[in-house]
């Protein structure tokens, strides 16, 4: 009997992401632990002690042998608590690249238009084309040495495509752009009969000064904001991630979503971590994290690096070469994103960590200066 692949198999992109390799690492013969990881766009004060002690507490035999609450019913009040907003209307997933599936085995029909703004996060294109959809990418003009946007050239591309969907990052990964309410009511204008599915990723809304939301569309028919529990609390292991939707929509997602996708752990780990007291630490540590940044971009300025514009704790800096950079840094333990899955071959991505993890960075950048 000869099997076969689904052809849409054949073209779909590899996926490459940032975060440490431990294949690499293994061949390399580094130790992962010693690894200092600019390439992880995530907390680095995180998890907190409490949100620890709550998932610690909860290895037991009880919880461990018995499958976790497929409707996360706990973790869903504590959501709804953070979001003011039903239960109704959130889906818990396995994180949001699990989420970033979903929405595509739920609403993506074989040859249907997708508007992507790219440079952009890869799976959404990996998912689209999984099930059949056709990619249409838009991208700031090459006269534009920032990867800035701009909103009527966006809005534009929707008039001209009409796509039956529109996958929108905001901030946007890798570049840090963040739209505001009255840039996404000019996109949103574009399809004024809510003909377009618009997902919009919030994954790293909270690495952002201005925490503005998806311009009020939240609760729209068709709308679907994808968040992540995992970045700003520091609990990437645990993956955990969630949907804010229309209840019809919701529905919909959760009818393709594998029984049980969250663990009991994670589960905790994310009732634990909405407590107001926990959100207040992850306020004051992102306040934090926004003045390491600004002295990280001027340091890296001030040595000739092309650091671009960005409106979160994470930035693109021109390097020239990004996979002889990267390379260049991980022999001294320091790990950046090459940005060229990105389409951004010149390009680093790095995320602000601690201030002595910034130090080393910056000392070992200072030693590579002839080099660039």
């Amino acid at each position: 009997m000869n099997i076969y692949t689904r052809p849409t198999l054949t073209a779909l992109p590899p996926s490459i992401h940032g975060a440490r390799d431990y294949t690499e690492l293994a061949r390399l013969g580094i130790n992962p632990d010693a690894v200092i990881d600019f390439s992880d766009n995530s907390n680095p004060y995180g998890p907190h002690p409490a949100v620890l002690e709550a998932v610690s507490a909860a290895v037991n035999t009880p919880t461990v042998a018995r499958y976790p609450d497929r409707d996360c019913l706990a973790l869903r009040q504590a959501m709804a608590n953070e979001e003011h907003t039903p239960t109704t209307c959130l889906l818990p997933t396995n994180g949001a690249s699990e989420l970033i599936q979903l929405i595509a085995l739920a609403f993506v029909e074989p040859g249907s238009r997708h508007l992507i703004l790219a440079p952009t996060f890869g799976e959404y294109s990996r998912a689209i084309q999984l099930m059949g959809g056709k990619i249409h990418e838009h991208r700031p003009g090459s006269e534009n040495p920032t990867l800035r946007f701009n909103a009527d050239a966006v809005a534009a591309a929707i008039r001209t495509l009409q796509p039956n969907g529109i996958w929108l990052c905001n901030p946007n990964n890798p570049t840090g752009q963040q739209w505001s309410a009255a840039e996404l009511s000019c996109l949103r204008a574009a399809d004024p009969d809510n003909q377009a599915l618009w997902v919009i990723d919030e994954s790293y809304r909270y690495f952002t000064v201005n925490q503005n939301s998806g311009g009020g569309m939240s609760q729209t028919k068709n709308t679907i904001i994808i968040r992540s529990l995992t970045k700003e609390y520091g609990l990437a292991g645990l993956r955990l991630g969630y949907a804010v939707a229309a209840p019809a929509l919701i529905a919909a997602l959760q009818a393709v979503q594998p029984p049980w996708s969250v663990n009991s752990l994670a589960q905790v780990a994310g009732v634990a971590a909405l407590q107001p007291e926990i959100v207040i630490w992850r306020e004051q540590s992102m306040a934090q994290l926004h003045q390491h940044a600004a002295g990280l971009w001027q340091n890296l300025s001030t040595m000739g690096l092309d650091v671009l514009p960005t409106s979160t704790a994470y930035t693109l800096i021109n390097v020239g070469d990004a996979a002889q950079f990267r390379r260049s840094l991980l022999n001294h333990g320091l790990l950046v994103r090459d940005c060229a899955s990105f389409g951004l071959p010149k390009h680093i991505r790095i995320a602000v960590q601690l201030p002595a993890e910034n130090e080393k960075l910056l000392t070992a950048v200072r030693g590579m200066r002839p080099r660039f």
